[in-house]
């Protein structure tokens, strides 16, 4: 008769399960924990943005999960404090051995009501920081001091990129023993060129085969950059007339993205795709991906794209200098740089060839490096070696 065996008993907690890398990476997580060893359980905050995908996940898989009303993104006294409660209160009943935090706002709290809850092991993923193109420079000084100071309760720190660590590092926050660097994975086998999509998706939103689209994915906010693609386009037009700019994804910005490319003359050639719960068909309608972010962790949609064999432009900040090298599977850019954006467009756009050759060298990083099933292996390391 065999022992039995006890599970590892882990609580995940993220800030909100909004559209996004951070969200996903962390359901794929919970979802690909080996159920054998790990007794695995997710923790969020509700979020004022379409959260049907994350919802849907998490009924498609089974996935234990409950929500705090008060856990929200903005800074809310008496909501804080409740949060903070009802988290304390959870993490103390459920007697975990390990509580990993994700994102700030939950990471901050989390680690805290965990270390007075009795918690032994404390593991946070920030996906990025907000350390600048998020907030003014007091909010950002503070969320700087709040996490050199949680990262004295924490036992592990879990970056996507190793320019993430060296930011972090950087601002005081961690010693270098603290940190792993474990790439936001994908499920591979979902993101694959598909030509039927790409013929069905061009002929709904009339982009012709002879037609250059160019796609960015991301929520329409000042951070995320689209305003500089826009810039960018007039000079690009001028080389190769046959580019579109798709923009996929909905925000704040939308109506001044849509008058700014009024007055520089372009709205014909830019389309909104607004909100979409599966971007695939739009990535493979695309010719080029290009994020222009100000802030990214990682870029969790520049992998997706990679996997479906698409050359990439992106900004040079955060995690995604990491993604690519520069010239091989796209080209990075100085966040900003209009006239620098306007170039790499035009370099890709008015060569074929070399389009072809930076998607295959795409794909092949896609394959190497960000499998979320090698993702998943290297979490669950951290978490025995935590446990020794």
């Amino acid at each position: 008769m065999n022992p039995i065996i006890k599970k590892i008993r882990v609580l995940h907690i993220i800030t909100r399960l909004d559209p996004g890398g951070s969200a996903m990476n962390t359901l794929e997580t919970v979802r690909r924990l080996d159920p054998e060893r790990f007794d695995v359980e997710l923790l969020s905050g509700k979020t004022v943005d379409p959260d049907g995908q994350s919802l849907g996940f998490i009924s498609l898989y089974g996935l234990r999960c409950s929500f705090i009303e008060d856990l929200v993104r903005n800074i809310h006294l008496i909501k804080d404090v409740k949060a903070w409660i009802a988290l304390y209160t959870r993490i103390k009943q459920g007697q975990y051995d390990i509580v990993h935090t994700h994102s700030s706002k939950a990471g901050i709290m989390g680690r805290w009501a965990a270390r007075l809850a009795g918690v032994r092991h404390i593991v946070h993923t920030p996906h990025g920081h907000v350390f600048y193109g998020y907030f003014s420079s007091v909010l950002t000084g503070i969320f700087i001091m709040a996490e050199r100071f949680t990262v004295c309760v924490t036992d592990r720190l879990i970056e996507l990129t190793t320019k993430g660590v060296e930011e972090h590092l950087t601002l005081g926050i961690g010693r270098k023993e603290q940190w792993s660097v474990i790439p936001s994975g994908i499920d591979l086998e979902m993101f694959r060129s598909d030509e039927d999509s790409r013929r069905i998706t061009r002929r709904e939103w009339q982009v012709s085969e002879d037609d250059i689209l160019v796609v960015s994915v991301g929520r329409l906010e000042e951070v995320k950059g689209q305003v500089y693609l826009i810039n960018a386009l007039p000079q690009v037009l001028k080389e190769c007339p046959a580019v579109k700019l798709m923009l996929v994804g909905d925000g704040h910005e939308r109506s001044s993205l849509e008058e700014h490319s009024m007055r520089l003359g372009v709205k014909d050639r830019v389309i909104f795709a607004g909100f979409c719960e599966d971007v695939r068909p739009y990535l493979n309608a695309a010719d080029i991906f290009a994020l222009a972010s100000l802030n990214e962790g990682m870029g969790r949609a520049v992998v997706e794209a990679m996997a479906c064999g698409k050359p990439v432009i992106l900004s040079r900040v955060g995690g995604m200098q990491g993604l690519i090298e520069d010239g091989k599977e796209g080209f990075l850019v100085s966040a900003k740089d209009g006239s620098a954006w306007a170039g790499a467009l035009g370099k890709l756009a008015s060569d074929h060839e070399r389009r072809e050759g930076m998607a295959a060298s795409a794909l092949r990083r896609a394959n190497e490096y960000f499998s979320v099933e090698v993702m998943v292996k290297k979490i669950e390391l951290v978490y025995e070696d935590l446990l020794k």
